[in-house]
């Protein structure tokens, strides 16, 4: 069975909702329904299942998804803090978080703008009731670790994926929960069964000018993928 997102629009606006399907191999049977913007979505699934696609899918649609004054970060295992901080913020949310600031501490602020705890702390004001975007969220670890928890605290919603939930810091988790939200665990069929399709696309113009031997090599290759898989 496949699983995946999809986005379709309203009618008469310009915003789409949050398709989740489910559709079954070699068949035109598919199911679908809408998952509640509102709610945070947990992407679980194996190494290779989709889960950084799927997410991807969402977060580039987000000006569709949402309102245009809502605010987003994304963040990656991958990325470093400098990373982190280059992505999301910019001097609009420098100034804004400076000027939230009691007048007394403005000028401290300001003499560490070039600071990271100082960014970090951007980072912090600018995830309050924001839409934040985590990939591979069971990954992190020393400070990248402890930066996650505040942001994911102060969000309002959460796209993330991990392995599964019990792969999940503890404290992290529990933030989670405290939020509504929505588990989808993804396999890793949804990125072989696209394998799948290339395979049989390459075989074609091999077949039609007999070439059958490098049919049957492509033919055990796909076979070799779906054992591999447990298929």
């Amino acid at each position: 069975m496949i699983r995946f997102l999809r986005f379709k629009k309203y009618a008469g606006t310009k915003y789409r909702g949050i398709v989740y399907r489910e559709k079954y191999r070699y068949s035109n049977n598919m199911t679908e329904k809408y998952i509640p913007k509102k709610k945070s979505i947990m992407l679980y699934g194996y190494d290779s299942a989709g889960k950084s696609r799927e997410l991807n899918k969402v977060y580039k649609k987000r000006l569709e998804l949402f309102r245009a004054n809502s605010t987003f970060l994304y963040i990656s295992f991958h990325d470093s803090i400098a990373e982190v901080i280059y992505k999301n913020i910019t001097d609009t949310h420098i100034k804004n978080y400076i000027l939230s600031l009691p007048v007394d501490k403005q000028v401290f602020a300001e003499s560490n703008i070039s600071k990271q705890f100082f960014k970090i702390e951007v980072l912090k004001f600018i995830a309050t009731g924001a839409y934040l975007f985590i990939d591979d969220l069971d990954k992190f670890s020393g400070k990248k670790l402890e930066i996650v928890k505040d942001l994911v605290r102060v969000s309002k919603v959460i796209f993330a994926t991990a392995r599964d939930y019990k792969s999940i810091n503890k404290t992290i988790y529990k933030q989670i929960n405290y939020k509504e939200h929505t588990a989808i665990t993804l396999s890793t069929k949804n990125s072989f069964d696209a394998t799948n399709y290339i395979l049989i696309a390459l075989m074609v113009p091999f077949a039609i000018s007999g070439n059958y031997a490098i049919v049957m090599m492509l033919l055990l290759m796909n076979r070799f993928l779906d054992k591999g898989l447990g298929r």
